[in-house]
């Protein structure tokens, strides 16, 4: 009796996954688009960041899951290694956003970067709000155990979106490269 439970209930969460992706997913933002009045946590679960709310130019790059090799290996260390070009071009602050726990994005900032902590900053959209709010939501319950942000990169100028690129393929980083990025400013 406790498998049949069991494996109704692994039916059941699936399918729920599947259609709030399916759902969230269904408008993606656009560029002239206001960011959505949604809250991320930084740096501990009692500290919120609000796009909508941020001045100036800033980039988010939405990844769909910490610690993974094409987000620690490619898109993230572009971004942290070219910081300085940002800044040169009038970026104030670069966010690398996950669907992920405040915890495991911070220890995957320290990871990636101990000496630069204060150029990149690490969020985590832990109710994934932020990657609903955008549409930039793709079901990844097989791999990663629910919806998750899609790969891609928003740039924002004082509460109004002003560039957007959303990878076709989660797994590739080309639109949303930091090179990508950078020529888009």
């Amino acid at each position: 009796m406790a498998s049949i439970l069991t494996s109704a209930l692994k039916g059941t969460t699936a399918a729920a996954h599947s259609a709030f992706a399916t759902l969230a997913s269904a408008s993606q933002i656009t560029v002239g688009a206001p960011v959505p009045n949604v809250d991320v946590k930084i740096n501990a679960p009692d500290q919120k960041l609000n796009f909508s709310k941020v001045q100036g130019k800033n980039v988010i790059v939405l990844v769909p899951a910490a610690f993974s090799p094409v987000c620690s290996e490619t898109q993230v260390p572009g971004y942290i290694e070219r910081y300085d070009q940002f800044a040169a071009k009038g970026v104030k602050d670069i966010y690398i956003l996950s669907v992920n726990d405040v915890f495991c994005m911070n220890a995957w900032g320290k990871k990636l970067h101990a000496d630069k902590a204060a150029q990149v900053k690490f969020v985590a959209d832990d109710s994934g709000a932020f990657a609903s709010a955008t549409g930039l939501v793709f079901d990844a319950q097989a791999l990663l155990g629910g919806p998750r942000a899609k790969r891609a990169v928003i740039i924002i100028d004082n509460g109004k979106v002003i560039h957007v690129a959303v990878e076709e393929d989660n797994l590739q980083v080309t639109v949303s490269s930091a090179e990508s990025a950078l020529a888009a400013l």
